[in-house]
């Protein structure tokens, strides 16, 4: 629990995501889900240098159980997979600015 000017938050009532948020790839996945309207799996492969499929998967599947994240797949031939954040997923994303902000410029000497 955070205590401040009189009010008490809950450190992770949505049940999971600040534990999400400490995983690895969790933030630059946030980030570039963000950027564009829909990503398809292999564009957020090649714009994460490092990142494996099956990383990737997990870290999909787990912001999509926290409804973060949602999964379209066209029934066209050939099927297409795109992910985009929801908007509890971008909301989550703007959020996270003023500490980003805050963690870029407050370093200890």
């Amino acid at each position: 629990m955070i205590h401040v000017d009189g009010a008490s938050y809950c450190i992770d009532p949505a049940g999971g995501i600040a534990a999400a948020l400490g995983k690895k790839w969790t933030l630059p996945l946030l980030g570039i889900l963000g950027n564009q309207p829909t990503s398809r799996f292999s564009e957020i492969v090649g714009a994460l240098e490092g990142l494996g499929a099956k990383a990737l998967s997990s870290r999909l599947r787990e912001l999509q159980r926290l409804g973060l994240v949602a999964r379209s797949v066209s029934r066209e031939a050939p099927v297409k997979v795109e992910y985009r954040l929801t908007d509890r997923g971008e909301g989550l994303r703007r959020a996270l600015v003023p500490f980003l902000q805050w963690a870029g410029t407050d370093r200890p000497a």
